[in-house]
């Protein structure tokens, strides 16, 4: 592939970080119907009666926030990419951020089938298999980030230690991932809590995880892109002062 080829695909893949937001959330929220959130303290029949309504929408949503895994993987090669131009090869770091990358999928990926297998036969099983069903994507989908953090060890990492004139990420997007790796923390308390601000639908259990998430994914997004396009710029205008000498 030559060098024009790359940056276009490696562009393509920063786009990919956008386009799973928006999928995610799109088919979790605007078509699952998961706002509001689903109180840890609901009972088994209140649970089970949200899997047997408009059950058409919510799997549609769920197979949207699936395909939305998917998109991740070459956002996460992407950023791997990136970090690979601090080491100069593929080293720990790099493999890090991939194995990151692909952990976060799987963490897409699995509890929509888990809320998919509920809302299967919701109308002829107990609803206590329902309320284990959805127990387990709950704590999966917003309790599992332990396997996501080191994204944002290794972009702190890169950010804050990278010396040379031309960074690959800048100093601030270091700090934010530090910001982003020590907000997350608060998250894993939703193993305690059914209320409060540390349950699953709590702030500190889920919105602002959420927040710092999204506004992480579209830094990164945001840093990548612009260093893209101003290499391509490069690229160009060293063509035309060549083709000028040439002349």
């Amino acid at each position: 592939m030559n060098e024009a080829a790359n940056r276009r695909t490696t562009l393509l893949g920063a786009w990919c970080g956008i386009a799973y937001i928006v999928m995610l959330l799109t088919g979790w929220w605007l078509i699952g119907g998961f706002l509001p959130l689903h109180e840890p303290s609901a009972d088994a029949a209140e649970i089970a009666s949200f899997f047997r309504d408009d059950v058409v929408s919510l799997r549609i949503g769920m197979v949207i926030v699936m395909w939305a895994a998917a998109v991740f993987l070459p956002f996460a090669a992407t950023m791997a990419d990136f970090v690979s131009r601090f080491e100069g090869r593929n080293g720990p770091l790099t493999r890090t951020m991939t194995m990151a990358g692909y952990a976060n999928a799987m963490l897409t990926f699995y509890p929509p089938l888990w809320w998919l297998i509920s809302s299967w036969r919701a109308s002829e099983r107990s609803p206590e298999l329902t309320y284990l069903l959805n127990d387990i994507a709950w704590l999966q989908f917003i309790g599992g980030l332990s396997l996501i953090m080191p994204m944002f060890a290794v972009v702190a990492v890169v950010a804050l230690t990278d010396s040379r004139p031309e960074r690959v990420f800048p100093r601030w997007l270091g700090y934010q991932s530090v910001m982003t790796f020590l907000l997350f923390l608060p998250d894993q308390m939703l193993f305690f809590f059914k209320t409060g601000p540390f349950a699953w639908n709590g702030v500190l259990g889920f919105w602002v995880p959420l927040t710092v998430f999204c506004t992480w994914f579209i830094a990164i997004f945001v840093v990548m892109r612009r260093s893209l396009l101003t290499a391509t710029a490069r690229k160009a205008r060293s063509g035309i002062e060549e083709f000028g000498a040439v002349r």
